[in-house]
């Protein structure tokens, strides 16, 4: 598993290309899950979007943060996001709502959800910050 820094910047990286995505072509977000993207829809993606830059932000500003309560309150919230994202969808597939094609997303949210799990500590093992 890569080490706190870079899971960090790993997840910034994708929650900024989402960003970009939900900003600027809003429609493909609706493409992946087999959905019309009305203007009402687009305008909401594009509301979405800006959340998303300020979890980039948070996760990048993060990133050299040594092992504490608050590492560990960031990283339970993005596991929060991935985890959530991932059963929602999955839900969504079952029941109809979205097409197969998300299948892929479910799976990408869950991977991330999960390379988080190793940084749930809130404290250093032997009291350095190994990350």
């Amino acid at each position: 598993m890569p080490d706190f820094r870079t899971t960090c910047q790993i997840h910034a990286a994708i929650f900024a290309a989402l960003f970009a995505i939900y900003m600027l072509a809003p429609g493909l977000s609706f493409i992946a899950f087999d959905l019309g993207a009305p203007p009402e829809a687009r305008f909401v993606a594009r509301r979405a979007g800006i959340i998303l830059l300020g979890v980039a932000a948070i996760a990048f500003l993060a990133r050299g943060l040594p092992p504490s309560p608050a590492r560990q309150a960031i990283v339970v919230g993005l596991i929060v996001i991935w985890g959530g994202l991932a059963a929602f969808g999955a839900t969504a597939i079952l029941r109809g709502v979205v097409g197969w094609t998300a299948w892929g997303t479910v799976v990408v949210e869950a991977v991330l959800a999960i390379i988080l799990v190793p940084h749930l500590r809130s404290r250093p093992k032997d009291g350095s910050d190994a990350g």
